[in-house]
C-alpha cells in the first residue's frame, strides 16, 4: 500500500500504522478512505476503515485508543461508538485522522483472521526463500511454490497477496532471518501454522503436563507463533510428543529438536528497521536462572508529569529489572473506562515484550514462596459512586502511598493533592492504588526484591523454569 501522506501528517499516520499491532492483538486489515492535499484545511485530514468482526468492534477500538494515547497522542473517542480521531499535533483547529472500526463487507465473521494471515504469511515467505531461486521480484508461482511447503489450515493465497506491503515486507525480513539462523537446503524443511500434526501435537502434549508448572496458558510455555520441521521426521516427532507425560521430558525433548533442527519455533513481533533473531530457553532451568541478571533496580512514580490533557496524572507504576530505560514493568489498568484489568507488561526497546495479569503475578509469587502479597482493590471500591467514606477511604491510601515513596510533583499540601485525587476517573484511582499497593510490597522485602523481579521476568519473557526453546523475530 502506497500512500502520498503529507509531511506534517505523516509523524501521526506512522503512529497510527504502529497502534494497529500490539503484544496481543493484529488489526491490519484496513482501508484508506481519504487522504487530504497538504493544503487542506478539512478537519478529517486521512480517513480509515479498519475491520473487524463485530464482536470485537469495542475490544479493538480501546486497543488502538490505548496504543495511541501511550504514545503521547489526543484521541477523542466518542461515548457508544467504535470510532476515534487521532488530533494531529500543531494544527491550530484541531486536524485529525480519523479512524473507524467496522465489519469487514462480507459479514462479522470475515476478517477474524488476521493474525493467523499474518502468522501464516511469515511461513509462506519462509518457505519461498528456501524453495524459490528469484525472489526480487514475487510472482503468483513463487507464492504458489511457498504454499505448498506451508501448513497454515484456511489461508489462502490471495489472503496472502492481500496484505498491506509493509507486512509483505516484514515477512521477507523474518524469513531472510530465518533462513540465515537456521540454515538447510530446498526440499528439507515444511512451515507450520496451526497444522493438525504437529502443532496440535504440541498442544496436546501441553495440556497434559500443565498441572506440572505455574504457567497459566500455553503461551507462556511456548509463545511460538509458527514452526518449521524437518520433513523426513515429521510423523516420529508427532508419535514421540503423544508419549512423554512430564514437564520437564517435554522440554527436553524440545530442546533436542531445536538442537537438531528438526523441529524449531519462532515467536513473531512486530519487526523495527533493525530485525533481529534471539533463542531463549535453550539452556536448562537452573543454568537460566543464575546466569539472568533481572533485579529490582529502582522504581518510577510519577504523579503530575505537567503535561495537559488527561495525561497530566499517569496512572501507572514503572518497575525496573534493569539500568536502561527500556528494561522495566510497566503496571496500569489495562481495562479503559470500562472494567478494571490490572497487569504488569514487560517493555522492550522496539515492542512490548508481555503481560502478566495481576491475579497471576501474585500466585507466581506465592508459589516462589513469598508472603504477604497485596490485593487490588475492586472496581466498585475505586467508583465515584461510592459512600462518601469509600471514597474517602481510597483518597487517603493512594495519597499516604504517593507520600511515603516520593512521587514526583506530588503537591506539597495534602489537602490540594487529595482534591486531584478525589477529582480523578475510576479507572485511574484503580490503576494508581493497584500499582502503589505492589509497589509498597516491593520496596518492603528489601533484600528479596531482586528475587521476586526476577521471578516475575522469566514469566513475562517467558522464560521461567519450566518453559520451552524458541527463538524470538523483533
Amino acid at each position: 500500500m502506497t500512500l502520498n501522506v503529507p509531511e506534517a501528517n505523516s509523524a501521526t499516520f506512522r503512529n497510527v500504522m504502529d497502534a494497529l499491532g500490539g503484544e496481543d492483538y493484529a488489526y491490519y486489515s484496513f482501508d484508506v478512505k481519504k487522504v487530504e492535499a497538504p493544503d487542506s484545511n478539512k478537519k478529517v485530514q486521512i480517513a480509515l476503515k479498519v475491520h473487524v468482526p463485530q464482536a470485537k468492534r469495542s475490544l479493538a477500538t480501546q486497543q488502538i485508543s490505548d496504543a495511541l494515547k501511550e504514545k503521547g497522542l489526543e484521541v477523542m473517542v466518542p461515548e457508544g461508538k467504535p470510532m476515534m480521531d487521532v488530533s494531529i499535533p500543531n494544527t491550530n483547529n484541531k486536524k485529525v485522522i480519523r479512524i473507524e472500526v467496522k465489519p469487514p463487507s462480507g459479514g462479522s465473521g470475515a476478517g477474524a483472521d488476521v493474525t493467523k494471515i499474518v502468522e501464516s504469511a511469515q511461513c509462506v515467505y519462509a518457505a519461498m526463500l528456501y524453495e524459490c531461486k528469484d525472489l526480487r521480484v514475487i510472482s503468483e508461482k513463487d507464492y504458489e511454490c511457498g504454499m505448498k511447503f506451508t501448513d497454515a489450515p484456511g489461508v489462502k493465497i490471495e489472503d496472502i497477496t492481500g496484505l498491506p506491503k509493509e507486512w509483505k515486507e516484514s515477512s521477507m525480513k523474518g524469513a531472510a532471518l530465518i533462513k540465515k539462523t537456521i540454515g538447510g537446503r530446498a526440499g528439507e524443511y515444511e512451515f507450520l501454522r496451526g497444522d493438525t500434526l504437529i502443532e496440535d501435537g504440541i498442544s496436546k502434549a501441553f495440556k497434559k503436563v500443565r498441572k506440572q508448572t505455574n504457567l497459566a496458558t500455553e503461551d507462556k510455555w511456548n509463545p511460538a507463533d509458527i514452526w518449521m520441521v524437518r520433513k523426513s521426521k515429521k510423523n516420529a516427532i508427532a508419535k514421540k510428543l503423544a508419549t512423554e507425560g512430564t514437564i520437564d521430558c517435554l522440554n527436553n525433548y524440545l530442546q533436542e529438536l531445536n538442537a537438531s533442527r528438526d523441529l524449531v519455533g519462532f515467536s513473531l513481533k512486530k519487526l523495527g528497521n533493525s530485525p533481529s533473531i534471539k533463542l531463549l530457553n535453550a539452556d536448562t532451568p537452573q543454568e537460566r536462572k543464575k546466569k539472568d541478571a533481572a533485579r529490582f533496580v529502582k522504581y518510577d512514580l510519577t504523579f503530575d508529569n505537567k503535561r495537559r490533557g488527561d495525561k497530566q496524572y499517569p496512572m501507572d507504576v514503572y518497575l525496573y529489572y534493569g539500568s536502561s530505560t527500556f528494561q522495566k514493568f510497566q503496571a496500569r489498568n489495562f481495562g479503559g473506562d470500562s472494567r478494571g484489568d490490572w497487569k504488569l507488561e514487560l517493555k522492550g526497546e522496539n515492542a512490548a515484550q508481555g503481560k502478566i495479569q495481576g491475579k497471576v503475578v501474585f500466585q507466581l509469587l506465592e508459589n516462589a514462596g513469598f508472603k504477604g502479597l497485596p490485593s487490588e482493590p475492586s472496581w466498585q471500591e475505586c467508583s465515584d459512586k461510592a459512600s462518601v467514606s469509600q471514597q474517602t477511604k481510597i483518597v487517603n491510601e493512594i495519597y499516604e502511598l504517593l507520600n511515603k515513596h516520593n512521587a514526583a510533583n506530588l503537591p506539597k499540601n495534602a489537602k490540594d493533592a487529595k482534591e486531584i485525587i478525589k477529582a480523578r476517573p475510576q479507572s485511574w484511582k484503580y490503576s494508581k492504588l493497584s500499582g502503589l499497593r505492589f509497589l509498597d510490597w516491593m520496596v518492603g522485602l528489601n533484600g528479596k526484591a531482586d528475587q521476586a523481579m526476577k521471578e516475575m521476568y522469566l514469566y513475562a519473557s517467558s522464560q521461567s523454569d519450566k518453559s520451552s526453546v524458541y527463538y524470538k523475530i523483533s
